[in-house]
């Protein structure tokens, strides 16, 4: 933990200006209020279909990360990233591939064709954990190989060094806040992610391997969000951004958690700037993957035990 607190004050004290941090603060507020008042995530981006839904996730996405960055050019002279062609390439590419990764068009559709009516959710729920692989991680190995090649650390999947204590410490303090936030019925709304149905007796096969398939791949989908996330937006943006990278990357992530619970998303964006700060100073996401997914098999265990007394 006091290797983390280190990270945080040394970053703070090199990246902190009142008054990028002050706007950047109101419009997190602000877009906060008007995602839960008119619930716009949930009512018009969610039930759209296809390229469309796209299309809209890219503008969503694509307004909170370079908001967020006209706020940091505007109120630190010294600014030019938006000068740069690497700049626009990089977010551009990290944009489109958390698009296509939430909106995943055609992945309904492909499902319904597939399979029967009786596991049809189950495979949803397993697949849209699992195409992360092909919407993310491929993307961003094959940029790394072909335009990035000099990035020593594969955006943090490669570290020199890593000492994973601290974060299991961290999941350790975390665990008791997570058991009061499961005596909330909006946490149970939302938890487990999975809901338990009939399709391991369509597969012939116990129960336990149908929840087992899902939380796995569930588990693992934090790899890629922590990739794109830490990786790519705070280890790939560092030639241009420098540590503006980890602000800018924490607004796109609270706007990722506009789906659920307002506690969650407010939560994600200091869980956001603390992951994104161990990223920039460990050159690693593994310590981002050891607590968000050690903090979401928790709240899904959680959840099954509440439901089940």
């Amino acid at each position: 933990m006091k290797k983390i607190w280190k990270f945080l004050v040394h970053h703070v004290k090199e990246d902190f200006n009142a008054r990028a941090y002050g706007l950047i603060f109101l419009f997190l507020v602000a877009s906060v209020l008007v995602n839960y008042l008119f619930d716009f995530e949930d009512t018009y981006l969610d039930p759209l279909k296809g390229f469309p839904k796209f299309f809209a996730y890219f503008l969503f996405y694509g307004f909170a990360y370079f908001s967020a960055l006209l706020i940091l050019h505007f109120t630190r002279k010294e600014n030019t990233f938006f000068k740069k062609r690497d700049f626009w390439i990089r977010s551009l590419l990290a944009i489109g591939l958390l698009s296509l990764d939430g909106s995943q068009p055609f992945l309904h559709e492909a499902i319904n064709a597939s399979f029967s009516v009786q596991i049809q959710y189950w495979a949803y729920k397993v697949l849209t954990n699992l195409v992360g692989l092909f919407f993310v991680m491929l993307p961003l190995l094959a940029f790394h190989r072909y335009y990035d090649n000099n990035e020593n650390y594969y955006y943090g999947l490669r570290p020199h060094q890593f000492d994973t204590r601290p974060y299991f410490q961290l999941l350790l303090l975390m665990l008791p806040l997570i058991i009061g936030a499961s005596f909330n019925d909006a946490f149970l709304q939302q938890y487990p992610m999975y809901k338990v149905t009939q399709a391991y007796t369509v597969l012939g096969v116990p129960e336990w391997v149908t929840v087992a398939a899902y939380e796995a791949v569930y588990g693992m989908d934090f790899i890629n969000v922590e990739l794109l996330f830490r990786g790519f937006l705070v280890i790939g943006m560092i030639a241009v951004l420098g540590r503006q990278a980890v602000l800018a990357m924490a607004v796109a992530y609270c706007y990722l958690h506009f789906g659920k619970p307002a506690e969650e998303a407010i939560s994600s964006i200091f869980g956001g700037y603390i992951l994104g700060v161990v990223a920039f100073e460990t050159r690693s996401i593994w310590g981002g993957v050891i607590v968000h997914m050690g903090i979401a098999w928790s709240m899904e265990l959680v959840a099954f035990i509440q439901k089940s007394l």
